[in-house]
């Protein structure tokens, strides 16, 4: 079921399967700013990711002892989210363990997901609870937006930039990803224009996405010279941020804030898995990234 929220100047829909953004319009221009899921290319707008972000090593992951399968960033973006309370500039999403869950996830959990307008902007926030209480709780979780690309309908993809808040070291370090959605060790350079932007092109996603830890930014802009539409990713806190277009020419990209990554070709047991969140019993995580369009 779609909500939709809107203001002055911008309309979001948002669908309780998933708790998943499937519109964000800019009101001035009628332009859409999210991917609309052309199955031609990649079927999801701007999916959540939990209760792991990216693959795992075989499909699998270990934990005290046991090993349980689970599916490429996680069962959340497959389930209905249940909207607990609206207002008119807010939208609250809420997922919680269930008996078939714990099948393939031991661990008791709520995830809340909050949706807030406020002019140009949508922030989305996170809560997750360990409702145990008696054992910790782990577990990653991500966001994936995707944007039309171009912006506004006007001027081609490789014309497009992602400009960085700040001077990142130049090249750039993406971590790099096999064909099995692993990371394999690989280090690889990416070069960016008087170190703050990335220009676009395909050939950049032939191997999968580009993976950034450590960056001095907090925020990036997406834009387009022809119009001088833009998208702004706010991800302060965020430890790992992803970029991301299926290489076929596909005519969006992503801009991943994560908290957690995919599984190494070396697998470890969860409780060791790097970026893995470890949240005590009975205690909540909390976290939020904005989108910003103009």
């Amino acid at each position: 079921m779609l909500t939709t929220l809107e203001n002055d100047v911008i309309r979001l829909s948002v669908d309780t399967h998933g708790a998943e953004i499937h519109s964000l319009v800019l009101k001035e221009t009628g332009d859409e700013y999210i991917w609309q899921a052309d199955a031609r290319y990649w079927q999801r707008h701007a999916p959540v990711l939990f209760p792991f972000v990216g693959k795992l090593k075989n499909g699998q992951y270990e934990y005290d002892g046991s090993v349980y399968n689970m599916t490429g960033h996680g069962f959340a973006r497959d389930m209905d989210f249940t909207l607990i309370e609206q207002t008119d500039s807010s939208l609250t999403y809420e997922l919680s363990y269930t008996e078939d869950t714990l099948k393939n996830y031991p661990f008791k959990f709520r995830l809340q997901i909050i949706y807030t307008i406020e002019h140009f902007t949508v922030k989305v926030a996170w809560k997750v609870y360990n409702l145990d209480d008696r054992k910790e709780m782990f577990f990653s979780i991500g966001a994936h937006p995707a944007f039309n690309c171009p912006i506004g309908n006007e001027g081609k993809f490789d014309e497009h930039e992602i400009e960085f808040e700040q001077t990142e070291q130049s090249p750039l370090s993406s971590h790099r990803l096999n064909s099995a959605g692993l990371f394999d060790g690989r280090v690889i350079p990416v070069n960016l224009v008087y170190g703050k932007v990335l220009r676009l092109n395909h050939n950049l996603f032939l191997e999968d996405a580009l993976v950034f830890k450590n960056l001095f930014s907090e925020e990036v802009k997406f834009r387009n010279p022809a119009n001088n539409h833009f998208v702004k990713v706010n991800f302060k806190g965020f430890p790992y941020l992803g970029i991301w277009t299926k290489p076929s020419n596909a005519p969006f990209i992503c801009i991943e804030p994560w908290y957690g990554l995919a599984d190494s070709t070396q697998k470890r047991e969860i409780s060791v898995k790097e970026g893995i969140i470890d949240l005590r019993a009975n205690e909540k995580f909390e976290a939020n990234y904005t989108i910003t369009i103009g």
